[in-house]
């Protein structure tokens, strides 16, 4: 009986014991004071547009509504407290279409109260239909012969590219498609800006012989934010 009580006397004091234990409180980690809380472009007719912010990877990502057109961007941008951001909140970010196009980097650099420094890569993209462009060459054994034009005598050579979802020229935004004369090499070698093209056609002429030498080339079309490019090259001569 005198074992029996000491065991329940031990066990109760375990019980106190472990029930008096102090419980000890994790605190998060402060938050980073080198973070981009938002972004968002105000240049535009509507609603703001919001990027979405990914800390981890570092990244900016704005799809724009492909119907305005825009062709800079005016972004308002909130940072942690007593940090700055290089382009600063408002800078304009031009040349958009050749950012879009190209896929040319916009970089963004937070600079913390503390001194730490985050870089925030902005990811554009827009919600226009892909371009598909007709071959010139069906064959490409038998390439199309395009003459040169000759503006000396004013002789132009004008062709037609067919496709579908091209953007027609935006004239007071200065939007139009452009024509570019990929080597076999891939590399461009003269690129036209074209200023009459409708939904599924561009016309255009042939460049000169001192703009684009004779060869063989394939033609990519860039209208807007989209590209596509012929499979098949077109040969491209003097008459």
């Amino acid at each position: 009986m005198k074992i029996k009580n000491l065991l329940l006397l031990a066990l109760s004091a375990t019980m106190l014991a472990t029930a008096c234990k102090k419980t000890e409180t994790i605190e998060p980690p402060a938050p980073a004071n080198n973070r981009i809380l938002s972004y968002k472009v105000t240049n535009v007719p509507d609603a703001a547009v919001y990027g979405a912010i990914d800390d981890d990877k570092g990244t900016i990502t704005l799809i724009l509504p492909y119907y305005y057109f825009l062709t800079a961007i005016q972004p308002e941008i909130r940072v942690s407290e007593g940090a700055t951001v290089t382009p600063g909140n408002g800078v304009l970010i031009d040349d958009i279409t050749k950012k879009l196009s190209e896929g040319t980097k916009v970089a963004y650099v937070v600079t913390g109260k503390d001194g730490s420094k985050a870089t925030y890569n902005l990811v554009l993209t827009t919600q226009q239909p892909d371009i598909a462009v007709d071959e010139l060459s069906p064959d490409p054994a038998n390439p199309l012969v395009l003459y040169h034009s000759d503006p000396s005598t004013f002789q132009f050579n004008f062709f037609s590219i067919t496709g579908k979802n091209f953007i027609p020229q935006q004239e007071s935004l200065g939007i139009f498609s452009t024509i570019s004369y990929l080597n076999e090499q891939g590399t461009v070698v003269y690129t036209a800006v074209n200023g009459d093209n409708f939904t599924n056609s561009i016309g255009t002429a042939v460049p000169s012989a001192a703009q684009l030498p004779a060869g063989l080339y394939r033609i990519r079309i860039t209208s807007y934010t989209r590209s596509a490019t012929m499979k098949n090259p077109v040969k491209v001569e003097t008459l």
